[in-house]
């Protein structure tokens, strides 16, 4: 039995391609969502609500022998 700890390196993104909210940002920890749903969005100072579709999720894994990295990808549309 190995005394080495195994890792698992998890990076969301959320890329908003048009709209008010429109850009990339980084998720720490993530939220888990499948393709169709909706998100709503509170942009703060405008008080303006936005309704975002999930219209793809991109995976990517790679084992590093003990390590696990997962990058996931949210692509989000305007409705």
């Amino acid at each position: 039995m190995s005394n080495q700890l195994t890792v698992i390196k998890k990076t969301t993104q959320a890329i908003f391609h048009d709209g008010p909210y429109a850009g990339s940002y980084d998720w720490q920890g993530g939220i888990p969502l499948s393709e169709g749903e909706e998100m709503k969005v509170t942009i703060r100072k405008s008080k303006e609500v936005l309704i975002y579709v999930l219209t793809k999720k991109e995976i990517e894994f790679c084992d590093e022998g003990d390590d696990q990295i997962i990058k996931i990808v949210y692509h989000f549309e305007l409705k």
